[in-house]
């Protein structure tokens, strides 16, 4: 503002020096057009002509406005039109965003009507909202408009697939999946929906090139869904290894080279997480089988230091071939150098050894290395056990107290939904999530909990679960 008032002044005072120095040049102007005849100063002459122009800049400018006021009005109608469309627009997609299905389908509706500009916004919300009050007809029709255009036809193809997957359509969840992941092929969204369609058909090859997508795209910081993923790796890479080393009844025959690959993929998978010791069993049982005890015994102690299973003990037993004094001495040199969470586990398979063996100076000097606060029902069994052996009630009694408080034991569990399992499978029997069963102490679970979960399992008062494609 105050340069444009200081442009003024200076154009004023030009102007005036002009005038001045005009009014004072000498000479004057004729003009003779039939009987007229003009005579004016110079001076004057210019004053004139510049007058006239400046009118007839003035007159253009004027005429040139009046033309476009029609315009001027559209233009300003249908800039107010979209404002409005847009605010519409948030307004929805605020709806859909707070659980508002009545609010975000009038905003939709509204945005519809006066946001012409932007077919493809006001359509997605449309299927947001219809899809939000559970209008999957109207929602779908929306989701399939937006795959017309190449801007909107990943987003498109996810909600037809998220639609597909919720009317129990997953034939047509995955094709929509396939072709969202064809659009983009580094979407991990698409990715996660191929990874979990394929995982639930058992198709174990079409789900590990998704999953790869998946963890490219993961957050480097965020450790526990890098264990996560880590943990379906692992599971695809067993299963598969599973069905070439086992043989799938015929169905297919594989080669050496198929049998090779298939253990490369597994130990690959078992080095970043050594404690999914199915895979530690696999493996090693193929090189036990195939003469190379070395190899499958390296296998068993590394699986057994990193989650301790009386399965890798038994295995490891039948690979030493040694009498019950040498394996326990065996296990407890194993034991010696474990630390962590895990290292009181490894001691109470240990001190069940030696005293299935009769060594019960060594069971007790096993159990005694467990702090009591991490003690195990399986520790303050066996020590009740021996305190059996040596007719001490007392002793008898106080275990089995402190056995009543201390954590349950080891089991697979859920991560998701914490339900119990009395056997690993690639999928959870109670909420069908994939690779979520871990090897752990039981959480978030009562022990009425966890004997409801075992009725379950052995088929007693419940439905049994149905397996997944493969069985597992």
């Amino acid at each position: 503002m105050l340069f444009r008032l200081f442009s003024l002044v200076l154009f004023l005072i030009l102007a005036a020096v002009a005038a001045s120095w005009l009014a004072r040049q000498p000479g004057e102007l004729r003009l003779e057009w039939l009987d007229w005849r003009v005579e004016i100063r110079t001076s004057l002459a210019v004053a004139i002509l510049v007058t006239l122009a400046a009118f007839l800049v003035f007159a253009d400018r004027l005429w040139r406005r009046l033309l476009s006021l029609p315009g001027w009005f559209g233009s300003s109608l249908r800039h107010r039109r979209d404002a409005a469309g847009h605010r519409a627009l948030t307004l929805g997609l605020m709806a859909v965003s707070a659980g508002e299905p009545g609010e975000a389908k009038r905003q939709a509706t509204r945005a519809q009507r006066l946001l012409k500009s932007a077919p493809q916004l006001t359509d997605l919300l449309s299927a947001q909202a219809a899809h939000l009050a559970g209008d999957k007809r109207a929602a779908g029709r929306y989701f399939r408009s937006l795959t017309s255009s190449d801007d909107t036809a990943f987003l498109g193809y996810i909600g037809l697939a998220r639609l597909a997957h919720e009317d129990n359509r997953p034939d047509d969840a995955l094709a929509a999946a396939r072709q969202a992941l064809d659009l983009k092929p580094k979407s991990a969204l698409a990715a996660a929906q191929v990874l979990s369609l394929e995982a639930a058909r058992g198709n174990w090859a079409a789900a590990a090139p998704a999953l790869d997508v998946v963890i490219a795209a993961r957050d480097p910081a965020n450790s526990t869904d890098l264990a996560r993923l880590q943990r379906q790796k692992t599971v695809i890479a067993y299963l598969q290894g599973k069905v070439i080393i086992e043989g799938d009844g015929g169905k297919a025959s594989f080669g050496k080279a198929d049998v090779k690959r298939a253990l490369r993929q597994l130990e690959t998978a078992l080095a970043a997480d050594p404690g999914f010791w199915p895979g530690v069993l696999l493996v090693a049982g193929y090189y036990r089988d195939a003469g190379n005890k070395r190899k499958a015994g390296k296998l068993l102690e590394a699986g057994f230091r990193a989650m301790p299973q009386t399965a890798l003990a038994d295995m490891m037993r039948d690979l030493w071939d040694v009498n019950d004094g040498a394996y326990v001495a065996k296990l407890m040199k194993l034991v010696s150098g474990m630390q962590g969470d895990t290292a009181g586990d490894a001691a109470s398979i240990a001190a069940a050894a030696a005293l299935a063996a009769g060594i019960d100076g060594e069971a007790k000097a096993l159990l005694a290395r467990i702090d009591d606060a991490e003690k195990d029902v399986t520790a303050w069994q066996l020590l009740a056990r021996l305190a059996e052996m040596n007719e001490d009630a007392a002793g008898v009694a106080a275990a089995l107290r402190s056995a009543g408080d201390a954590p349950r034991p080891r089991s697979w569990q859920c991560q998701s939904c914490h339900v119990m399992s009395n056997e690993w499978h690639s999928h959870c029997r109670n909420c069908d999530l994939f690779a979520t069963l871990d090897w752990r102490r039981p959480e978030h679970v009562t022990p009425l909990a966890i004997e409801a979960d075992v009725n379950r399992e052995t088929g007693a008062g419940a439905t049994p679960a149905t397996t997944d494609a493969t069985g597992n």
